[in-house]
């Protein structure tokens, strides 16, 4: 009786033990399974750092910068450094603007436009890296815009009325070579046609019918002699 009651114990014993074995087992999965599962994914993503450069005409710095925060803003960024110096009369500042990687395209497109409608774009540079991130967090793209007023830059009106001006001065002095020239060859050939017309063909005429006259009268004294022999028989 004592044998098979030690035996049943043990028996009951392994299988206790056998069964808190494979429950700590399925926790212990489970529990990797769920770390798996909330550790970060990582991946790599591009990160853009742009340098754009430009001039403005005078008294349009603050025009530019409210419409780059206005752009930077539409492309939910934002501009938390801003540096501006007001000197000689004229403004310049330093923006840096921070921009979701995957708006940085066109961001850059629009800074551009408003700046040369402004005044002129003098530089850019683009500087792309890729690093590990996760992928929860929105990666933003650094771009760094200086701008500063000056007083060379001209209208874009001014511009091509310049690109124009040359061409309007060469015509001009071709017409006025051609007046120069060709009036006077006019009056000269005008001259020269109311010569011809009033002095040398007339004269030309006229000798021409003193020819004829001549050529008329020699002809008629040869005719004289070789007239009828009635007629002189009669005179006589």
């Amino acid at each position: 009786m004592a044998i098979m009651m030690t035996a049943v114990i043990s028996l009951f014993t392994v299988y206790v033990n056998s069964q808190s074995r494979l429950i700590g087992g399925s926790n212990q999965a489970s529990t990797m399974r769920e770390e798996s599962s909330s550790s970060p994914y990582a991946l790599f993503q591009q990160v853009v750092w742009e340098d754009i450069q430009g001039e403005l005409r005078k008294g349009l710095f603050e025009t530019v910068v409210e419409g780059l925060r206005n752009v930077t803003f539409h492309y939910a960024g934002s501009v938390p450094y801003l540096n501006m110096l007001y000197e000689n009369e004229l403004w310049s500042g330093e923006l840096n603007c921070n921009v979701p990687t995957e708006n940085v395209t066109s961001y850059t497109f629009e800074v551009r436009h408003l700046i040369s409608e402004n005044g002129k774009v003098t530089h850019i540079s683009i500087s792309i890296t890729e690093t590990k991130v996760n992928q929860t967090v929105e990666q933003m793209s650094t771009i760094s815009i200086g701008i500063k007023e000056t007083g060379n830059i001209e209208s874009p009106i001014v511009d091509q009325v310049g690109a124009v001006v040359p061409w309007l001065v060469t015509s001009l002095v071709w017409i006025a070579e051609g007046l120069i020239v060709g009036v006077p060859l006019c009056f000269v050939s005008l001259g020269i046609v109311m010569m011809i017309d009033r002095g040398i063909v007339p004269a030309w005429r006229r000798q021409f019918k003193g020819r004829n006259v001549v050529k008329a009268t020699v002809t008629e004294k040869k005719k004289e002699p070789n007239s009828d022999p009635k007629s002189r028989s009669d005179e006589s």
